[in-house]
């Protein structure tokens, strides 16, 4: 008889590999689930939501799911959440800012068993709602993000969009930065292989996905300080902290001067971030989930 939980994984998954979703259900297999994918946006899109959420219901009482996991799920409706949360064991994953923490989703987190987020400061919020809230690490894609045997092109570079007090900082720098947008996958982290300093600006008082990603691809890593950093990295140990602007410009041109201490700083942060791989995301959610058996 197959022991291992039958889990529900409501996300979105694409072929382009963007999606976290696709790393997750692939680590919550490796971690011994009977994983089922659903698409709730895709099915939406040809069956419209309410039919969706039905056939959401359909789905769960047929397969007598042990476990169902949502993936933010914003727009699933809450009678649908209440209906399955009487059929079986539900978890929340929230990966998003607390500034994008909506009503809606305050709301669903008291709908569901337990709640699971990234962020330090939403997993604040959201115990008052649910005190089964757990701060879980979202993390990198252990199978994608790694170090690539590449020459250095780049002095300075900054994977993602600009926008914001991003932009403002980068037309500071003295130093010319590479920007490099629309970059996913494999290619993230060969970008990041290729550089000698890679910037990250955090905007959400959490790290975001950019500090795993290059760590994890073994990148000497600059970047402002967040809420909750020093649990995780130490500074000048496995990244450098920047305070400010002059700061920043002037451990640039430190680290461009002294790239063997920043290539040791990337080693020792891509040992440490090995405490962050999906795998390791996916064995949280699951022994979460062995308390509610």
């Amino acid at each position: 008889m197959d022991k291992r939980p039958k889990v529900l994984f409501i996300g979105v998954f694409d072929s382009a590999g963007r999606s976290t979703n696709n790393s997750q259900i692939i680590a919550l297999r490796e971690m011994g689930c009977n994983v089922s994918g659903y698409n709730y946006r895709e099915k939406a899109i040809y069956m419209g939501a309410h039919a969706r959420d039905q056939h959401l219901i359909d789905v769960v009482i047929t397969h007598k799911f042990d476990l169902v996991i949502y993936s933010k799920c914003n727009e699933v409706s809450l009678e649908t959440f209440k209906k399955i949360n009487e059929l079986t064991t539900t978890c929340l994953w929230y990966m998003d800012p607390l500034v994008s923490y909506t009503e809606e989703m305050r709301t669903k987190t008291t709908l569901v068993d337990y709640f699971c987020c990234d962020k330090n400061n939403v997993h604040e919020a959201a115990l008052s709602l649910n005190s089964n809230s757990f701060h879980v690490c979202e993390g990198f894609d252990q199978a994608v993000d790694k170090p690539h045997n590449i020459e250095k092109q780049y002095q300075v570079s900054f994977i993602g969009n600009t926008y914001g007090d991003r932009r403002e900082i980068l037309e500071q720098l003295k130093t010319p930065v590479v920007i490099l947008s629309g970059v996913y996958g494999t290619q993230h982290a060969k970008e990041v292989s290729k550089t000698k300093i890679n910037l990250n600006f955090c905007t959400s008082n959490g790290a975001s996905d950019r500090v795993y990603k290059v760590l994890a691809a073994r990148g000497f890593l600059l970047t402002n300080d967040w809420i909750g950093r020093e649990e995780m990295f130490r500074n000048r140990e496995d990244l450098v902290i920047f305070k400010d602007i002059r700061d920043l410009n002037e451990k640039v041109v430190h680290y461009l001067k002294n790239f063997d201490e920043a290539q040791r700083i990337a080693a020792n942060g891509y040992q440490t971030v090995q405490k962050y791989t999906r795998l390791k995301w996916a064995e949280k959610i699951v022994e979460i989930y062995e308390q509610f058996k």
